[in-house]
């Protein structure tokens, strides 16, 4: 496929926090200002940044981290700071801070308690298509590797001031509701606009959010396939290397036959999605495609996945991000260290300023 046509866009959600305390704070609206940097998202204590449309992995990260030093500095001008996680470790629950729109209203009502108290922070990933076919057919190729992509991103070990045993538990949180997850069978385009249909009920309009919301799907608003399952994250080398395997993912899925997937392999592709969400590094997964049964450690499976995609890597123009590889795997990821500084300082509020500190650095 024609690299012109697999363009990147990048979106990610920051926590607004004090600078001292590390609290969360709900003043996302005093950052917007002009230019249409800063956008509103769920809750007021989220600010989200996108990124033009680039033509490289390295290119993509490039305009993300302008446009998070911009937000940043605004921020600053306002006595408040940007953290780039997937959960804050005590966060401002229960309070419900839901941003006042129409659509956000009714997702909060739909979603109940659980979802009025979620703060949980992502970064998205939107690949260019040529056709919602191919983004379809993307979506299921690529989804059977989305543990691989999660675990050097996962950053949302702790939760109202627990550890919760997990590298991402925003992945845990995420999870009660049906609509997100491991991209269910469908057979076709129609029968994935026929249950886009169903679910929005009454209210067909998408040009806010589809009601699909699985880890994987074809963008409701941009000709893309959106990978939607990472923990926002402070590196930059890790969200340039993750983006350039997601675009070689869809590269290569876009134009294979959407694949028939058995309920054995539908749930071991599950099971390894927790699994990663929940050992990280530690983790072992189920080979998929054939099942066998057989058991691989986790990174030993990364590396056998970015071995594989290489190549297309290569050819899509983004060789230099696999120069990162060695970088982003000797850190671990952020959950990682985030555990290091509270066994050492027994502090959530030094936890959260170190997110802000390797946010501002990136």
């Amino acid at each position: 496929m024609d690299p012109a046509i697999l363009t990147i866009g990048l979106e990610e959600e920051y926590q607004v926090v004090d600078p001292d305390s590390g609290a969360l704070i709900g003043r996302a609206y005093d950052l917007l200002g002009d230019g249409g940097i800063g956008k509103r998202e769920f809750q007021r204590t989220m600010l989200e940044a996108d990124t033009p449309i680039s033509g490289s992995a390295s290119e993509a990260r490039r305009h993300l981290l302008e446009r998070r030093a911009e937000l940043i500095e605004r921020a600053s001008r306002e006595g408040l700071a940007l953290a780039a996680g997937g959960l804050h470790p005590v966060g401002p629950y229960p309070v419900a801070q839901v941003t006042e729109t129409l659509h956000y209203r009714q997702v909060a009502a739909r979603g109940g308690l659980p979802m009025k108290e979620l703060h949980a922070f992502g970064l998205h990933i939107h690949i260019g298509m040529p056709s919602r076919e191919a983004a379809i057919r993307a979506m299921y190729g690529a989804a059977r590797y989305i543990p691989h992509l999660l675990i050097p991103t996962s950053s949302s070990p702790f939760h109202r001031a627990r550890d919760t045993e997990y590298g991402s538990f925003r992945i845990a949180l995420r999870d009660h509701s049906p609509r997100v997850g491991v991209p269910l069978p469908l057979g076709s385009v129609s029968e994935y606009d026929e249950l886009e249909r169903l679910l929005a009920g009454e209210d067909p309009d998408l040009s806010q959010g589809s009601p699909i919301s699985w880890d994987i799907r074809p963008s409701p608003r941009f000709p893309t396939v959106e990978f939607r399952f990472f923990d926002a994250t402070p590196w930059g080398a890790t969200i340039e290397l993750v983006t350039a395997l997601a675009r070689a993912l869809a590269a290569i899925f876009a134009d294979q036959p959407v694949p028939q997937l058995s309920g054995t392999e539908l749930q071991l592709m599950r099971e390894n999605r927790w699994r990663a969400a929940r050992f990280g590094w530690d983790a072992t997964f189920f080979r998929l495609n054939p099942v066998t049964g057989e058991e691989r450690a986790a990174l030993d499976s990364f590396l056998a996945l970015v071995e594989r995609l290489a190549p297309t890597i290569e050819r899509l123009g983004d060789g230099s991000s696999l120069d990162l590889v060695d970088e982003v795997l000797a850190r671990g990821n952020p959950a990682i260290v985030m555990r290091e500084i509270f066994q050492r300082e027994s502090s959530f509020p030094a936890v959260t300023r170190w997110v802000v500190e390797e946010t501002r650095r990136g």
